[in-house]
């Protein structure tokens, strides 16, 4: 009887591990910097970021979380920025190298709150609560207004780095070779 739900969570489970990956590998070595494509992630980004934070509520306390961490998130994109290394190669294309700590970091954020996510979903099926009530089960928080803060440091951080290494390579001469 619990077959296809296993077979959900497998799926589910691959797709997620799938896109850690991803990013991990995004996060270490040279990528081509791609203008197209990072103006329309920060894009995708604000707009899911507003979802989360709309989601949130307006309490105090959620407005308090939810603004650490846009707060936080821009901070690490700005020195994420400032750490990340461009350069333009011979093809004429540009290239860069994001700061394996900083994006570590926020990789280690968001999987942290999606662990957190997966767990309180999986207590509180086992106790057999309802998860409506305290439950949002878009955001996936369980009346604890922190997660979602943790959400908008991922957030603010792509769609600030991504924005910002755009200005960053918009004020580089043409003909640089490895600048910093």
């Amino acid at each position: 009887m619990h077959q296809p739900q296993s077979l959900i969570y497998i799926v589910v489970g691959i797709f997620i591990l799938y896109r850690v990956f991803l990013r991990v590998r995004r996060t270490i070595g040279w990528q081509q910097l791609n203008p197209g494509k990072m103006q329309a992630m920060a894009v995708i980004f604000s707009i899911v970021g507003l979802i989360f934070l709309v989601e949130g509520g307006v309490s105090p306390i959620n407005l308090i979380s939810d603004a650490l961490g846009i707060a936080a998130g821009g901070a690490l994109a700005y020195y994420g920025a400032m750490m990340t290394q461009l350069e333009q190669r011979g093809d004429g294309r540009w290239y860069y190298r994001p700061n394996v700590w900083i994006g570590s970091l926020v990789t280690v954020l968001f999987l942290g709150r999606l662990g957190y996510r997966f767990y309180t979903m999986y207590t509180m099926s086992q106790s057999g609560h309802s998860m409506a009530g305290g439950f949002n089960s878009f955001t996936g928080t369980a009346s604890v207004s922190w997660t979602t803060g943790l959400m908008l440091i991922m957030f603010a951080y792509y769609v600030g780095y991504n924005l910002l290494l755009l200005r960053k390579k918009k004020h580089q001469p043409s003909s640089s070779v490895g600048i910093r």
